[in-house]
């Protein structure tokens, strides 16, 4: 292997960290089986760690390594399908499903065919392994957990029962793809996909310097949305013509808004038990605090989906996991049995929407101990608090918010002056002061937690946490955060 520093990496090349050696395993639409996650309890055992780490793009992470992999390994993984068999494109098989596709009884095309098909395609590329491996690729069947919010490189969003939408990444980091306006058939979506892919490494050529650092909405930028189309038109291996156009900001703003108030988010909405499709079967969306999935659980949930499931496992984009398949009839016990994990699958639970970058201890750009700070946070709420509603906690060790790019209902930011962490409510920076309000780590659970007793106990009904909050002045503000 090669250590590569700043670079995202994969199993064949880490990364440099403050903790050690950074590495991922790519798991092509988040799907798991029990063999698979026997190798990764193995692996855990044999590197000494307690947990591997789901990330936001529903992958698996292993951090604090003290050296590579060895060859042996890395062949073992290969072989149960934990990485590819070519190392040059092991690092861009980013490919994100609806994580209930195939199982949703909302969902207008399942979209695994398309993922594995896309798949095959990139293995059988290794020229495309010059891209950043950050490029990736989503699938949304237009069921009810759907991942056209999540910002990949490209979405394709089923629209009907035999066509897609095309979405590319053309503004921010950290922002969801936008339509370009141009439908396609089902049989023309890995032909579009390759169209794009080649001209985005084309361009990377044109556009110089080390092609993995260099991003789709760059090449995009460099030739204007109607140029870049142009060249994917030359690469598109059918006769017909397609135009891509900016979209109209407006109006899909509006018609793509924030979820009702009343409505569960997305991020929520595959957690519980859920009814499939297939009469009989269900599905339970279990939550991983902070994405951490330890040797005991990876172990357990790998035989619980054997024993009462598929066999298969679902990872999330949000960094938690589904057992799919599960008969009416043996819920109760695999629920006991999830329980017996010290795992829960209420999206109420304090550590359900929590999320946390790596923090001081294992990026050199987090000003503090973000893992440790989500974790006492949880624990003081789930010894003080019976939520009633999810709430969304998000901890960024700078401001670059790696772990959630999206809004969240607190926003806690490190500050590098300080050590200690910057209050956003909502979004918005705590109003209470000319200077947001600056939290100690140690003050963060009872701050917070006054801030929730509060929304308990003064909202109106079916008051959202943002509504409530709102309405508050900044003086109240001030005085619920730093009530005694």
């Amino acid at each position: 292997m090669s250590v590569e520093r700043s670079i995202c990496p994969d199993i064949y090349h880490p990364a440099i960290a403050r903790d050690g050696l950074l590495t991922r395993l790519r798991i092509p639409g988040g799907v798991l089986n029990e063999s698979q996650c026997l190798t990764i309890a193995s692996l855990l055992e044999s590197l000494s760690l307690e947990y591997i780490q789901v990330t936001n793009r529903a992958n698996l992470q292993l951090r604090s390594l003290a050296k590579d992999l060895d060859r042996e390994l890395l062949i073992k993984l290969a072989g149960c399908g934990l990485a590819a068999n070519n190392s040059a494109v092991d690092g861009i098989r980013n490919i994100m499903i609806s994580p209930t596709a195939g199982i949703d009884s909302q969902e207008s095309i399942d979209v695994r065919p398309l993922a594995d098909a896309w798949h095959k395609y990139l293995t059988e590329h290794p020229e495309l392994g010059v891209l950043s491996s950050k490029f990736s690729v989503g699938f949304d069947g237009g069921g009810s957990v759907g991942i056209v919010d999540r910002p990949n490189d490209i979405t394709l969003l089923a629209v009907g029962s035999r066509q897609f939408s095309l979405y590319l990444a053309m503004s921010e980091r950290g922002d969801p793809p936008l339509p370009v306006d141009v439908r396609l058939d089902s049989n023309e979506c890995v032909p579009m996909l390759a169209a794009i892919a080649q001209s985005y490494r084309r361009g990377s050529e044109v556009l110089g310097g080390d092609a993995r650092r260099t991003r789709l909405r760059d090449v995009i930028r460099h030739y204007g949305l109607i140029g870049f189309g142009e060249l994917v038109q030359r690469e598109f291996s059918t006769s017909r013509r397609f135009v891509f156009k900016n979209p109209d900001l407006e109006r899909f703003c509006t018609e793509n808004g924030d979820v009702a108030q009343t409505q569960p988010r997305l991020s929520e909405r595959h957690l519980g038990v859920h009814q499939q499709c297939q009469s009989d079967y269900y599905y339970l969306g279990v939550v991983l605090p902070l994405g951490r999935w330890s040797v005991a659980q990876v172990q357990g949930v790998g035989n619980i989906a054997a024993r009462y499931g598929s066999g298969k496992i679902r990872l999330t984009p949000w960094q938690n996991l589904i057992i799919p398949d599960v008969k009416a009839i043996d819920l109760a016990r695999v629920q006991g049995l999830i329980n017996d994990l010290s795992l829960v699958t209420t999206a109420n639970h304090p550590s359900s929407l929590l999320r946390a970058c790596a923090g001081a201890t294992g990026c050199q750009f987090g000003a503090t101990d973000t893992q440790r700070d989500a974790i006492a946070l949880s624990e003081y709420l789930a010894a003080n608090f019976t939520l009633d509603r999810p709430l969304n906690i998000h901890f960024s060790g700078c401001d670059k918010s790696c772990a959630q790019h999206d809004r969240a209902d607190i926003t806690l930011w490190g500050d590098e002056r300080t050590s200690s962490y910057r209050l956003a409510i909502g979004g918005i920076t705590d109003r209470s002061e000319p200077e947001p309000s600056v939290l100690a780590p140690s003050a963060v659970p009872i701050a917070i937690g006054n801030l929730i007793a509060a929304y308990h106990h003064q909202r109106h009904p079916q008051e959202s946490f943002e509504s409530f909050t709102t309405r508050q002045s900044p003086v109240q503000l001030h005085q619920i955060l730093h009530a005694v």
